[in-house]
This record gives structure tokens, C-alpha cells and sequence, in this order.
């Protein structure tokens, strides 16, 4: 295992180990008066606390970063050119989010994780192609902000940990082959979630990644900006 994989273990165990403290806490707490519940009719959020097994889900996203240093620029025989930049790519991720700690029904504190591949490739030419190709890892502590029964605001923020960046050619440019070393970042997420309890959600989202590569003691920024759009089944 390397440092930066114990390094982002050790981050989500603190992380689990601080809402497992405060859930404690909370159900160790006088619970409400029945009258002070909410009337059927009045505001009751999607994941709200009461409904415990509702705030663990599975999801499937799909994104589109942005950004980084020039790793490459390819001029074609008829002149035109193209860029691969470090932070660039689509990527198609999954993982599961668990919120169960609320402060009162509007705000869910909880962790999310997620495991995926990312992909860039320039387009296809008689002269030869590169691509770039990466699996994040990524454990956030996520926050969710009530609108209304179905409206979630979303923020989170937490660690990513990129394996085997890796930028490779085909055709006259197969001998290309530069295989960085994984790198350990950090990403801020802000967006909106739509869902209801043991049902489907979705979720659209933007991320800032802070990331660098490095390769034969040479350091490339492969910080990013991303949209990123989240399919949500909750339990």
C-alpha cells in the first residue's frame, strides 16, 4: 500500500469516526415533543433524519473536466493541432454517500465515495492519436442543505487520489509512454440533488480539483474544473 493510499484511508476513517461520534451524541439527546412534529401537510425533506436507511445510496456519475499544464500538442500534416492537458477528460465514476447525522431536518452531514476511470484522447489522425488515462479515488465529507421535500443543495469536499496517470500514443506516435506517479489532491463540489427516500435522485454538480503530476522529478499542474452529472438510487 502506498502513502498516499494510507493517507486517504486515515482521512476517511477520521471522517467516520467524527459522525459516528456525533450520531451518538444526537440519539443520546431527549428526543422532540410529538407536537413539535411536523404536520403532513408542512415542509419534510427527502432524506430526513426519521428516515435512517434512506440516507444510504448508490450512485453513477458521468463528467467533463477541464484545465492543467500542456502534456502534449500534436500538429497534423495538414497543419491544424491539438492539446492534451493534464486535468482534462471524461469520466465515468460509482460509489455510495451515507448522510446519517441531520441538525434538525434542513441540514445532513455525511461521507461519500467514489472509484472511477478517466479518459482523454486526441482525435484519431493518419499521423497517430494520444491519450491519457487515469483512475480516481475519491472520499468526501458531503453536506446537504434542504430546499424542499425534494431539493437538496450539496456541498462537499474531500480528498482524491489519482492511480497510474498514464499518456501513451498510437500510430506514428506509439512510442510515446509516459506513466506518472499517482497523485494525492484535494476537491471542492458545489451543486444541486433532486431525490426522494428509498427511490431514485439526481444530482448536478460542479468540482475543483487541486492535483499535480509528477514524472521523472518534473511537476505538471493537473488541477481541474468539472460539470458532473449524478444518478442516485437511495436505499
Amino acid at each position: 500500500m502506498t502513502i498516499n493510499s494510507k493517507f486517504l484511508i486515515t482521512a476517511l476513517g477520521v471522517g467516520v469516526g467524527i459522525l459516528g461520534w456525533a450520531s451518538v451524541a444526537r440519539a443520546e439527546a431527549p428526543s422532540a415533543a410529538p407536537e413539535a412534529d411536523a404536520a403532513p401537510n408542512e415542509f419534510a425533506p427527502a432524506l430526513r433524519r426519521e428516515e435512517w436507511l434512506s440516507s444510504l445510496g448508490l450512485h453513477a456519475s458521468l463528467g467533463l473536466a477541464f484545465g492543467g499544464d500542456e502534456l502534449a500538442v500534436l500538429t497534423y500534416s495538414d497543419g491544424s493541432t491539438t492539446t492534451v492537458h493534464a486535468g482534462e477528460g471524461v469520466s465515468l465514476s460509482g460509489g455510495l454517500t451515507w448522510t446519517p447525522l441531520w441538525l434538525g431536518d434542513r441540514v445532513g452531514l455525511g461521507l461519500g465515495l467514489d472509484a472511477g476511470w478517466k479518459y482523454k484522447s486526441t482525435l484519431v489522425d493518419a499521423d497517430g492519436s494520444i491519450k491519457l488515462e487515469r483512475i480516481p479515488l475519491m472520499a468526501s465529507v458531503r453536506s446537504l442543505v434542504a430546499i424542499d421535500s425534494s431539493w437538496h443543495g450539496v456541498v462537499a469536499a474531500g480528498g482524491i487520489l489519482e492511480l497510474n496517470p498514464h499518456l501513451y500514443g498510437d500510430g506514428v506516435l506509439g512510442g510515446a509512454d509516459a506513466r506518472f506517479d499517482d497523485a494525492l489532491g484535494g476537491m471542492l463540489e458545489l451543486g444541486v440533488l433532486w431525490g426522494r427516500p428509498k427511490g431514485f435522485g439526481f444530482e448536478m454538480t460542479g468540482r475543483w480539483t487541486i492535483l499535480s503530476y509528477e514524472y521523472m522529478g518534473e511537476s505538471s499542474n493537473a488541477s481541474s474544473g468539472s460539470v458532473n452529472l449524478t444518478a442516485h438510487f437511495f436505499l
